[in-house]
């Protein structure tokens, strides 16, 4: 016969468990080992090399094309939120835990997957180097109770990012950076268009001056180049959730990085329910400084051709 003191405490342990399981919610998340997964892994794929760094929770640091910098390691890639009351979490964005000293709330990574040449790779050792013509990078993630999925793709020398928002719980939003990109500081001139062609040309700030910022409301497509190594980067939006508008942001600082942010959910809600996708094509260039907006445009004109499946 079953002890009636027993069954009480039992049922009480149940009720437990329950009340931490629905409070948890609202409070910073737990994280996944990190020993799970690995510290580095470095990537050279046909003409990239890049980097998927642990520390920044396994996203994108650093582009070189043809062994040349294009994107510096010294910076964010990825997804990040700035929660209304909370702050910035995300790639490589960490917030104290209230009243847990040492505590730290990081996104919290709970799949990992590398592909190679179409054949997985294992993700549970310390650090990686892959080489091959093409690439893969599946990772799920939460950012409190927004759901990620993340995919990084790169074959024939063009890099796709994909990053899908999903979540049950209406959450506000002081912004949000699907995904961005920290240009070399070594790139010198830019160019931001839509899909009829260029809309704003200009240059770069010189070493030492003080940092700037800029907001493209309408381009669908930023490009880089750095005069001196005479190489470039394109990068386009290519997909966007139908209800939510989406800006290019950046911020030009000298000698640190050319930054540009995807920007979404400017002092708005994300609703309960919401399910978009967030997915751009970046391409690479090598030309001589009096050709370097042609070839960027016809970069372009090759990314337009590029598609991937949206989940």
């Amino acid at each position: 016969m079953t002890n009636p003191a027993i069954s009480r405490l039992t049922a009480f342990g149940v009720v437990l468990q329950l009340c931490s399981i629905l409070c948890f919610a609202d409070e910073p998340q737990s994280l996944t080992p990190d020993a799970m997964f690995p510290e580095l892994v470095e990537c050279r794929i046909g003409d990239l090399g890049f980097q998927i760094d642990g520390p920044k929770r396994w996203t994108l640091s650093g582009i070189d094309y043809k062994n040349q910098s294009v994107a510096t390691r010294d910076s964010a890639y990825g997804t990040v939120l700035n929660i209304e009351g909370v702050g910035l979490l995300g790639t490589a964005h960490f917030l104290d835990i209230p009243g847990r000293p040492g505590g730290v709330e990081k996104e919290n990574v709970t799949g990992l997957q590398f592909i190679v040449d179409g054949a997985p790779v294992s993700s549970n050792v310390r650090q990686l180097h892959l080489a091959g013509q093409s690439f893969q990078m599946h990772r799920t993630s939460t950012i409190r109770s927004v759901q990620l999925h993340s995919r990084v793709s790169v074959h024939n020398d063009v890099l796709i990012e994909t990053v899908r928002l999903q979540t049950n719980t209406e959450t506000r939003l002081k912004i949000c950076y699907p995904l961005m990109y920290a240009w070399s500081p070594e790139m010198t001139h830019y160019l931001f268009g839509d899909e009829s062609g260029v809309q704003k040309r200009g240059q770069f700030l010189a070493t030492d001056a003080p940092t700037a910022e800029g907001l493209e409301r309408t381009a669908r497509w930023m490009a880089v180049y750095d005069a001196a190594h005479q190489c470039g980067a394109v990068c386009r939006l290519q997909q966007q959730p139908a209800s939510e508008d989406v800006w290019l942001q950046y911020t030009d600082a000298p000698d640190v990085y050319r930054k540009l942010r995807l920007m979404s959910f400017s002092e708005k809600t994300m609703p309960a329910g919401f399910d978009g996708t967030y997915q751009t094509a970046v391409g690479f260039f090598i030309a001589e400084k009096a050709a370097w907006e042609e070839a960027a445009v016809n970069t372009l004109t090759k990314l337009k051709g590029v598609t991937e499946s949206k989940r």
